[in-house]
């Protein structure tokens, strides 16, 4: 109940706009409330539970909502920010574009929450974690951002000392693959593997988002859930104990190496809890997972409600653990399926759970997207593991030669793919932004959830009664 009170905080705050939450009396009772219901836990107490998380959300968004307060007043005028740098800038022939995070205005020693987003001259020296100071004239933000700044000029940068060892690390690596596998299969490798997206061109991103495989490039939960899997079969054969920890220490690297986006705090929280309960001997059920994990994932930030890469990774987990396991028990009821035929059911699954979020933030669908999945998705493990070997196995007897081979003409198979289904824009299919009529699509698949939940009773009892 504490995580569904999370939730339903987290919309009625960011709908009502709730602000007068910020004193920290709040979080000492909510703490009081948790208290009381694990000590009673019955039907009156358990909504204490659901209060306790709905209180702790509104602290967290008027929080954030002073915050942003204070940074609107801001809105056309020209200011000074100093912040440090959250991802990878991506830099192209004219400008780069970059995000910074910890912001301070002017000499106001205060740290303000959110992230303004900036294009400033092309400069290849920034990287992850550098401190700047800019100034140039802040204007209103989109999406998730607080503010927008272009062309401001920077008065002020530092290298954090000793850094981000992980970032150190992964370029580390990156810089060995490098020497093995040249452009533009090097940069859809490292996207793979490290999701350093950066080096794609902006035609290549283009055709992604065409045929529906933006998703391939970005570090997500089936990049995680592949190099665990690897990780899982190496040590699984020393001990259970062994596969925990390591499997655990690895999901929490690769986060700190590709960022703590939305997406990947999703993944990640996920696959540790996964990890947990499969050494335990516990069955994940997969509803309530995402109920926990989203409640998480508000707590450390309400704003991710209306983060698109949030949305579209529950959805899709939602899509490949919920609706394709009953779209799977529909049409094949026990029967041992296929894997051609479960790859499909699995692919349907997930384009349908996002199609409302993709619909309503694009205003664009391909029709040929399925398809594209199912040349790419069965493939994108042994890429990832060949880009990878690539990098382990440099200089080691001349072995990288034969694996950055292999590596290479995979990747130019995805290229091709890409290249060729993305020129198909007859197959796309637009309609205007901003509807929230499509979201009804989920009320399609509700009714089809309901159906298939009725139909497993009917046949259950029959037998019975039979």
């Amino acid at each position: 109940m504490w995580a569904i009170g999370v939730l339903a905080g987290a919309i009625l705050a960011l709908i009502f706009r709730i602000n007068y939450f910020n004193s920290p009396i709040w979080i000492l009772f909510a703490i009081s409330l948790l208290i009381i219901a694990y000590l009673k836990p019955t039907l009156v107490f358990v909504i204490f539970a659901l209060i306790a998380g709905m209180v702790m959300v509104f602290f967290r968004v008027s929080d954030g909502l002073a915050d942003e307060k204070y940074i609107q007043q801001l809105y056309g005028k020209t200011v000074t920010i100093s912040g440090q740098i959250d991802g990878d800038p991506e830099t192209d022939e004219k400008e780069t574009k970059l995000k910074i995070i910890n912001l301070k205005f002017g000499n106001i020693e205060e740290v303000f929450g959110g992230v303004v987003y900036m294009s400033v001259n092309k400069n290849e020296d920034l990287t992850w974690g550098d401190e700047v100071i800019v100034r140039g004239k802040l204007s209103e933000g989109f999406g998730t951002y607080v503010g927008y700044m272009y062309k401001p000029k920077i008065t002020g940068w530092a290298r954090a000392m000793p850094g981000n060892l992980a970032i150190k690390i992964r370029n580390w690596f990156a810089r060995r693959i490098a020497k093995l596998i040249s452009a533009p299969q090097l940069n859809l490798g490292l996207s793979y593997l490290l999701g350093m997206k950066t080096g794609l061109s902006d035609e290549f991103s283009d055709n992604l988002k065409t045929i529906g495989l933006t998703h391939i490039v970005v570090a997500s939960g089936a990049h995680l859930s592949i190099l665990v899997e690897i990780v899982k079969k190496c040590f699984g054969r020393v001990s259970r104990m062994a596969c925990v920890i390591f499997s655990i220490l690895f999901t929490l690297i690769f986060m700190a190496m590709v960022g703590w986006t939305p997406s990947i705090v999703r993944a990640g929280t996920m696959s540790i809890l996964a990890t947990l309960m499969w050494y335990s001997g516990r069955k994940l059920m997969p509803w309530r997972t995402i109920i926990l994990v989203a409640a998480f994932t508000l707590i450390l930030n309400p704003m991710n409600l209306i983060n698109l890469g949030w949305l579209l990774s529950f959805a899709s987990y939602g899509g490949i653990m919920i609706l394709g396991p009953l779209i799977r028990e529909f049409f094949y009821g026990k029967k041992k399926v296929g894997f051609l035929s479960s790859t499909v059911i699995t692919t349907i699954a997930a384009t349908l759970m996002t199609l409302p979020i993709t619909l309503y933030y694009y205003g664009a669908m391909s029709t040929i997207s399925v398809l594209a999945n199912l040349l790419i998705l069965p493939t994108l493990p042994y890429a990832m593991g060949l880009v990878f070997l690539s990098g382990a196995v440099y200089g080691v007897f001349g072995i990288e030669t034969i694996v950055s081979f292999f590596a290479t003409k995979l990747l130019d198979f995805h290229i091709l793919v890409v290249s060729w289904l993305g020129e198909m824009i007859q197959f796309l299919v637009k309609i205007p932004q901003y509807r929230v009529e499509v979201f009804w699509f989920y009320a399609v698949i509700a009714i089809f959830l309901v159906f298939i939940a009725w139909r497993k009773h009917f046949y259950a009892k029959k037998s019975n009664m039979l």
